[in-house]
């Protein structure tokens, strides 16, 4: 489907109502070209650029044609949350849908040399200068399961959870990696066994050690 040739149509048939009538619907019209906010769904991530292609998920809606997709955004800058030197980061799969953002003026200059930049061209709330924020959910695809006593980063089906609670942490996982030194201030507890460089604390033997009739006494 032609947009443009689409939206032509549209405005030939709100002439043919009389000057009123015209001006009024014209002014509509061009109003419906002022995009602020979209939900989309997302139909591919460039990792390296931070970069997504999304399809816009409201139709629009034309006298002749009827209902159209909006065309796909390109190299739509997704946000992801952060500041400080810190982010949370992931990679936004096909599928995902997002909110899309449209700036008010060309954003092209900035996202090539961020700072303050003049705008790249003179159009005003456009498709092409969309930006992603990844998480928004329709009624089909939201989060089962949502922790209502704290805050979580999580797997959508939740079978891996870090969930922080007043005066509480709580790791959730079928394997938990440290990656460098621990440090403990307060006691540790495992209800099951400890294994230290490859030793059992639960069953580990001592070598030349003769066994006594009875248990040993409390550590020391």
């Amino acid at each position: 489907m032609d947009y443009a040739h689409a939206s032509d149509q549209q405005l030939d048939a709100q002439f043919s109502g009389g000057l009123d009538v015209a001006i009024a619907e014209y002014i509509e019209s061009r109003l419906r070209d002022v995009h602020t906010m979209l939900p989309g769904r997302i139909v591919s991530f460039n990792a390296t650029k931070q970069t997504a292609v999304v399809q816009p998920c409201i139709q629009r809606i034309f006298i002749a044609a009827g209902a159209v997709n909006l065309p796909l955004c390109m190299d739509v800058p997704v946000v992801f949350p952060g500041g400080g030197g810190f982010f949370l980061t992931f990679c936004p799969a096909e599928g995902d849908e997002c909110v899309l953002q449209f700036s008010e003026r060309a954003i092209d200059f900035w996202y090539q040399n961020g700072g303050v930049q003049l705008p790249a061209e003179y159009q005003l709330h456009d498709l092409s200068d969309a930006i992603a924020t990844v998480g928004l959910n329709s009624q089909p695809n939201v989060i089962q399961n949502l922790c209502t006593t704290g805050a979580e980063l999580r797997t959508r089906d939740r079978s891996t959870y870090v969930r922080v609670e007043a005066g509480t942490i709580t790791l959730h996982a079928a394997s938990i990696v440290l990656d460098g030194p621990v440090t403990a201030t307060q006691t540790i507890t495992a209800a099951g066994d400890v294994t230290a460089d490859g030793t059992s604390v639960h069953t580990h033997l001592h070598s030349g050690v003769q066994a006594g009739q009875v248990n040993t006494g409390e550590p020391v």
